[in-house]
């Protein structure tokens, strides 16, 4: 039923972890209104062995050292212990749907809460999946409210969204993730850890973030659909870049997708524009306030990703590039202090093995960004790629609880060869509803 198939739509990402039995939402008819509810909760320890050394740059204008070797504060232990979410934090995500002349609609909203303290996260209206909080006593959690979308369509039209969602560059890579109900790259900052994980962002693909977007999808052509939308530009994290003061156009992104028996691809491409501000004039690492003015600049992504089922096995190859857009998540390192460009580019490749109620998986992922001229000279020590690999084990123990092991090595090195390494260890347990 074209209702059924909507109310539940907000289910899907629990419905594609693969790691467990796909989630089966908790419905409760009212006339002609279908109330969903539907979550997980999941809790991981998590031991890392990390690199010390000077602290670790996660954005700006001109990023020294590397990204994500192990901790975004400076220097910590060799050895660390963190009790924490994974990569999928806990949620909890409502639907309301019905059908009414003809056409199907639906709201959903998708709160997602951690586990550790972080009252400062992100200084006081930061991000508490980026930035770790102060763990002391008396201390609480954040809730993050990544999803308040609507959907309308209907066999005939398609389907429009409207609201805040998942983006399309990025979301299959990491929906298909088999690190996605446990932890992966588990290393950020591991001493005081932020509400998620890194999985494979930044080590394999860039995170697909939530946009506050509208959205047009095809009706199904014979397993082929496409999605056209624009949503909400974002402010760069890397200077030159003028804060808060808005764009002419939105920002634009696209998918071409075609599925069939066990298996799909899909191509997603993604471009905004990003306000240009001051810059490094005379290339001493420090923006010059007042002394020069760049041109906005546009920024462009692409991904392709190509998922097959061969009875117990899975496999998913992924890869994308981008020019201006940044590694790790949007806009991250993306410009030079002279407000040029960095391309980036990278790609996952996974193979899971699944036996009765054990699941296996290995999958290795990589993430470069290049340097520009001006850092060629100047920021000789510009971070060059992230790699990882990832073993893991998910077993199965009930329909709706998963017990979840995982060994994760992850590689961070700079233009000037410098390596920053880590290793975890993560044992945990990933509740579905």
């Amino acid at each position: 039923m074209r209702l059924r198939k909507l109310a539940l739509s907000a289910a899907g990402s629990m419905a594609l972890i693969g790691a467990m039995p796909a989630a089966q939402a908790i419905d409760m008819e009212a006339g002609d209104w279908t109330f969903s509810v539907n979550g997980n909760v999941n809790a991981n320890y998590v031991y890392s062995s990390c690199d010390t050394g000077a602290p670790i740059s996660f954005g700006g204008a001109i990023a020294g050292t590397v990204v994500g070797a192990c901790n975004i504060n400076g220097p910590i232990d060799d050895d660390v212990s963190s009790v924490r979410t994974g990569l999928l934090p806990a949620a909890l995500v409502f639907t309301a749907a019905t059908q009414q002349n003809g056409w199907d609609i639906s709201g959903t909203f998708g709160l997602y809460p951690g586990i550790v303290t972080n009252d400062d996260a992100g200084g006081g209206g930061g991000s508490p999946n980026l930035a770790p909080g102060n763990n002391v006593g008396l201390g609480s959690t954040s809730l993050d409210i990544r999803q308040v979308f609507l959907k309308f369509g209907n066999a005939d039209f398609g389907t429009v969204k409207a609201g805040r969602d998942f983006g399309l560059f990025g979301y299959d890579a990491i929906i298909n993730d088999m690190t996605i109900p446990a932890v992966g790259v588990g290393t950020l900052a591991v001493g005081s850890p932020g509400n998620t994980t890194l999985g494979s962002i930044g080590f394999g693909y860039i995170y697909t973030d939530t946009l506050s977007q509208i959205n047009y999808t095809t009706p199904d052509m014979g397993g082929f659909t496409a999605t056209a939308g624009v949503f909400q530009t974002i402010d760069s994290l890397s200077s030159p870049s003028t804060v808060g003061v808005g764009e002419s156009l939105p920002g634009f992104h696209g998918q071409l997708r075609y599925e069939w028996d066990g298996a799909f691809v899909s191509l997603n491409a993604v471009t905004l524009e990003v306000d240009g501000n001051d810059v490094d004039t005379d290339g001493d690492g420090v923006i010059d306030a007042g002394t020069q003015i760049v041109d906005d600049e546009r920024v462009y992504g692409v991904d392709l990703n190509y998922k097959q089922n061969l009875g117990a096995i899975d496999f998913l190859i992924s890869g994308y590039y981008t020019e201006g857009l940044g590694s790790v998540a949007y806009l991250f390192d993306s410009f030079d202090g002279q407000g040029d460009k960095r391309d980036s580019y990278g790609g996952l490749a996974q193979v899971t093995y699944t036996a009765g109620k054990n699941k296996f998986g290995l999958n290795y992922g990589v993430s470069y960004l290049d340097q520009t001229d001006f850092d060629e000279t100047n920021v000789p020590d510009l971070f060059e790629s992230n790699q990882k690999v990832t073993a893991g084990y998910y077993y199965s123990l009930t329909p709706n609880l998963t017990l979840t092991a995982e060994y994760s090595y992850a590689e961070s090195q700079n233009h000037q060869d410098d390596e920053y390494d880590a290793n975890n260890v993560n044992v945990g347990a990933f509740f579905a509803f």
